[in-house]
């Protein structure tokens, strides 16, 4: 096992990432035993220095954001509820105004993301004078998703001036292009049909219909209603057979511009790497390793940004991306090897969601394993229509005939699944949750050496 874990540089950094951030998070103290250790093994072991120093490293990243993070938060509260100017720049566009960074309030700069309240439109990138009354951001929780934006206040403003404008923003064209899509699938869909593609395919959820929300959470499926890595993963494996040669530099940019299209979520930005590592590989006739390829893309998520680690979706796409290429092919049993997949990523997120969210649907079991050929066909038939809309209409025709059914049945299934839905209502602690992965780890390794017994 050690040396599995020395021969890959990528998994050492992102252990150590992982180690530092930790132990910012939850054991400060231990910062100068450590420096005397890095001392000590420096004349030792030198690869057990470079360990810990890039473990001490990745906490002082991490003290650092946290720092500048809650220094902006304790000024915005000191101007709660007053009225104050900001000059600031469009970050995003939400159902209920704008998000807003590079912040100016009162001539102070400050760190983080506003939420500005308001019906005016304005676009990605626009520099804007807003006039009005900040108030503060209550939610400061490590885990919560106010703190993974950096969230430091709303704004309800008075006024609010253009100063100027980019020429050109690769963000507002991804966003025309989102909405021209969107409005070119209208002829061809209904509107709860349209919004539901949009939303799997392009993590455009805001129009969504909020009784197919409801459904779909009810039924452990909520994680099929934005784009995801499992989307990109998707879209490769349907694309990549019939791909050769120089076009997989096409690939590769389509990947890039997928990711931005559908907002740079963590989990794209994860698959989003490992595909184009996993196709610069198949271009250099070079072997993939899946585990140095995960490492590496949760390095470069870490080093941008030390807390998505403690985010919701940063655990889930990781978690399940291990189980699908660490444990999934260490169970091997006939007939049901079809679901083993499905099933094992299911069994190893239940713990997590349960500690997340205080109950587990168990419908989710077996209809995840039903949705999933389900989702694969709306996915690629999704991007295809996507690109279709723009090139050759007659195809989004025909490919809109193919998918309603899907649709149709997917809406059913999940209606079926939520009028049988039974929760198990627990949270369970920190340490209790750390007690179920120690279990699970337990029997999938029972469960592996039973069913290789014979080959020893």
């Amino acid at each position: 096992m050690w040396n599995e874990i020395t021969g890959r540089p990528s998994v050492i950094l992102f252990l150590s990432l992982v180690t530092g951030i930790s132990i910012f998070r939850y054991i400060n103290l231990l910062f100068v035993p450590l420096i005397f250790l890095a001392v000590g093994f420096l004349f030792i072991k030198d690869k057990v220095s470079v360990i810990i120093i890039l473990i001490l490293l990745s906490s002082w990243w991490a003290s650092k954001n946290y720092n500048r993070y809650m220094d902006s938060i304790e000024r915005v509260k000191s101007l709660s509820a007053s009225r104050v100017n900001a000059v600031c720049r469009v970050k995003d566009i939400s159902r209920y105004g704008m998000v807003v960074d590079n912040l100016i309030i009162e001539n102070d700069k400050y760190y983080g993301v506003l939420n500005v309240n308001t019906k005016e439109k304005f676009h990605h990138g626009d520099t804007l004078l807003i006039s009005g009354k900040i108030y503060e951001n209550r939610i400061n929780s490590i885990e919560r998703r106010e703190f993974q934006t950096r969230l430091i206040g709303t704004f309800y403003p008075d006024k609010v001036t253009l100063l100027s404008s980019k020429k050109f923003s690769l963000k507002r064209s991804l966003y025309l292009l989102r909405q021209e899509i969107k409005d070119r699938l209208s002829p061809f869909f209904t509107t709860e049909e349209r919004d539901l593609i949009m939303a799997m395919v392009l993590g455009i959820d805001e129009d969504l219909n909020y009784e197919i929300y409801k459904n779909f959470k009810a039924t452990g499926l909520i994680h099929t209603l934005v784009a995801s890595g499992a989307q990109v993963s998707i879209l490769v494996a349907g694309l990549i057979p019939f791909i050769k040669g120089g076009w997989i530099a096409v690939l590769f940019l389509l990947i890039i511009l997928y990711s931005f299209i559908t907002g740079l979520g963590v989990s794209i930005i994860r698959a989003g790497i490992m595909m184009g590592i996993n196709l610069i590989a198949r271009v250099l006739n070079e072997d993939y390793d899946p585990f140095s390829s995960l490492a590496f893309s949760g390095s470069l998520i870490l080093l941008f940004d030390p807390f998505a680690i403690f985010g919701t979706s940063f655990q889930l796409s990781f978690l399940a991306t291990f189980s699908l290429i660490g444990i999934s092919p260490l169970i091997n049993i006939k007939r049901l090897n079809f679901i083993i997949p499905t099933l094992t990523v299911q069994g190893i997120l239940a713990p997590l969601l349960l500690y997340k969210n205080g109950s587990l649907p168990l419908i989710s079991f077996p209809i995840n394993v039903i949705v999933a050929p389900l989702i694969s066909i709306l996915t690629i038939g999704g991007f295809i229509l996507a690109l279709s809309t723009f090139t050759f209409p007659f195809i989004t025709s025909i490919i809109s005939i193919i998918i309603k059914p899907v649709i149709y049945l997917l809406l059913r299934t999940v209606n079926l699944g939520n009028s049988m839905t039974y929760n198990i209502d627990y949270s369970p602690s920190i340490m209790e949750l750390i007690a179920m992965y120690i279990i699970i780890g337990g029997l999938i390794y029972l469960g592996y050496t039973g069913l290789h017994k014979d080959n020893k």
